[in-house]
């Protein structure tokens, strides 16, 4: 039996963020309790809190496209793919060997997501979930941008598509090999801290996201709807 799952998490008042983030507040700003006409809030937060999808613009700066410029064909996916490849060490990144190892698969997949099983920590342990964390090695990223021209996007169970310490030393180059509009196949968009839960075990259909079309920014807060069969 078909049915539609979501792999984004809520967004709620003071949720944890990666370290050093802005925090994420919802107000109530208009309160029937308090006399007012109708419930209304504020939302306030950074755009990479959360589950998210960066732009290009967000690492390649300059004329790269900002989220209100991508074409909403880019957020659809016929071929989802969920990739399962367990983090067994702090800091351990996702190989081209295991890439591969799911074969004629790839050719056709549209959406690659990230099962790092990095998710299992975020409930109770937030901050081993944000800290050490599995993330793609650039020279899969690299290799997934050369050799996979059908794929749109890439989603992790990871605050970070990236090491962000290994990426401060060699120049962000995961971000850059995936985000790059120069290269053939324009660029591959990336969710962050995504859930695959609801996805194991499941054969993945088709797959699709709603962003906010934030003009000139660099991402959007996002959720992802996945059709799946049991």
């Amino acid at each position: 039996m078909k049915q539609y799952v979501e792999i984004g998490y809520p967004i709620y008042d003071r949720m944890p963020v990666y370290p050093g983030l802005p925090e994420v507040t919802t107000t109530l700003r208009d309160d029937l309790n308090n006399g007012a006409d109708w419930n209304g809030s504020v939302l306030s937060t950074y755009l990479h809190a959360g589950t998210h999808v960066d732009a290009p613009w967000h690492y390649m700066g300059g004329d790269a496209p900002t989220i209100d410029k991508i074409p909403i064909e880019r957020f659809i996916y016929s071929y989802p793919l969920l990739v399962d490849v367990p983090a067994t060490k702090p800091n351990q990144l996702i190989t081209i060997e295991q890439i591969k190892a799911y074969g004629n698969e790839l050719e056709q997949a549209d959406l690659l997501i990230f099962n790092t099983h990095n998710w299992k920590k975020r409930a109770d342990d937030f901050e081993g979930y944000s800290n050490h964390f599995p993330a793609l090695a650039p020279e899969t990223a690299e290799w997934i941008r050369k050799n996979l021209p059908n794929l749109k996007a890439v989603a992790i169970d990871s605050l970070s598509i990236e090491n962000l310490s290994f990426g401060k030393d060699n120049g962000y180059r995961t971000h850059k090999a995936l985000l790059d509009p120069s290269i053939e196949n324009h660029y591959i968009l990336i969710y962050e801290d995504i859930n695959p839960l609801p996805l194991i075990g499941k054969t993945l259909k088709s797959a699709f996201c709603t962003p906010l079309r934030i003009v000139g920014s660099d991402a959007s807060i996002a959720n992802i709807f996945v059709e799946v069969e049991a």
